[in-house]
């Protein structure tokens, strides 16, 4: 064991990935070397947003982990931070570029816009029941002199990008003290190819 982690071989991290024992596997590389070609089932958490606290999507500090990233260098200083952190059974197996075994190429995201405007409009909200996939938001407003202007109007744009595949069910609330309070139920589906798609099932209206 080094530094609290354990380094493998690529068969023995294929072996271990395929195994229904709860475990994860971690790219640890950026975004656009993910979306480039990933492990089929990886979820991304770039080495670099390792910090001091433990990430949102490793809540289980005795879950199998099993980190990777291009040539080896990454997923060591990863696998050393998390084991810092109290991480007990983290295996670190090398980098993709010498992984004999499938790779996937990141799939279609899923885009959803919300409207809004300054000064009392809606404010939104995503909650996931599951983590097969990521997502970040936006703003974009209408008017490019918006700085001058009174209650400018702009839209939350959402893009929502598979980690792996799976079905889940996402609610998007809508807050606001002018227009009311909304939520959006949405089923999110992600295929093999990590292709999303979200559908809209029921919006409730909580003020009624």
């Amino acid at each position: 064991m080094a530094g609290g982690y354990r380094q493998i071989d690529q068969e023995t991290a294929r072996q271990m990935m395929a195994l229904d024992d709860g475990h994860v596997v971690v790219d640890v590389r950026r975004q656009d070397e993910y979306d480039a070609g990933h492990i089929p089932g990886a979820i991304l958490i770039p080495n670099e947003s390792i910090g001091c606290d433990s990430p949102e999507a490793l809540p289980d500090y005795d879950q199998i982990i099993l980190i990777y990233c291009r040539s080896g260098n990454r997923s060591k200083q990863a696998a050393q931070k998390l084991a810092g952190m109290g991480y007990k059974n983290i295996y670190e197996f090398g980098g993709i570029n010498t992984w004999t075994g499938e790779i996937v190429t990141g799939g279609q995201p899923a885009i959803l816009s919300f409207h809004s405007f300054d000064g009392g409009g809606p404010e939104y909200n995503i909650t996931l029941d599951s983590d097969i996939v990521s997502w970040d938001s936006a703003r974009e407003y209408f008017d490019a002199n918006h700085e001058e202007l009174d209650g400018a109007a702009y839209q939350v744009i959402f893009t929502f990008t598979g980690i792996r595949p799976g079905e889940t069910t996402m609610t998007v609330e809508e807050r606001s003290p002018i227009g009311g309070n909304l939520d959006h139920v949405y089923a999110v589906k992600v295929d093999h190819d990590l292709n999303v798609a979200v559908e809209l099932l029921a919006t409730t209206d909580l003020d009624r």
